[in-house]
């Protein structure tokens, strides 16, 4: 019986970590992260390098889980993602303030 459980645990295990879907990003960041700068109704994208968060400028990581893009479009080329809303910052240049950021990526799964 105790061999049984032993190895019930061990499938287990190895079940969990192959199809762990935590594990594994979705989304590769392929190309520059761009945000939305707006004066009145004129809008652009600009690029940011850097996002500010506390008292500590951040780098945009390059990969993405499925829950972190809320949008793909141009035939799964372009993602949106809300997870870094607040300052962004080029070249340590601070450039304005998003909720959204947008780049190019692709399909990793």
């Amino acid at each position: 019986m105790y061999q049984l459980n032993l190895i019930m645990n061990k499938f287990v295990t190895v079940f969990l970590l192959l199809f762990s879907l935590n594990s594994y990003s979705d989304y590769m960041r392929t190309g520059p992260v761009q945000f939305e700068k707006c004066f009145l109704i004129l809008c652009k994208w600009e690029t940011g390098d850097r996002y500010l968060m506390g008292n500590r400028l951040y780098g945009f990581k390059t990969r993405y889980d499925r829950r972190e893009i809320f949008e793909v479009v141009a035939n799964n080329t372009v993602c949106y993602s809300n997870t870094v809303p607040g300052p962004i910052y080029f070249k340590g240049e601070y450039k304005g303030k998003t909720n959204e950021i947008r780049f190019k990526c692709r399909h990793v799964r």
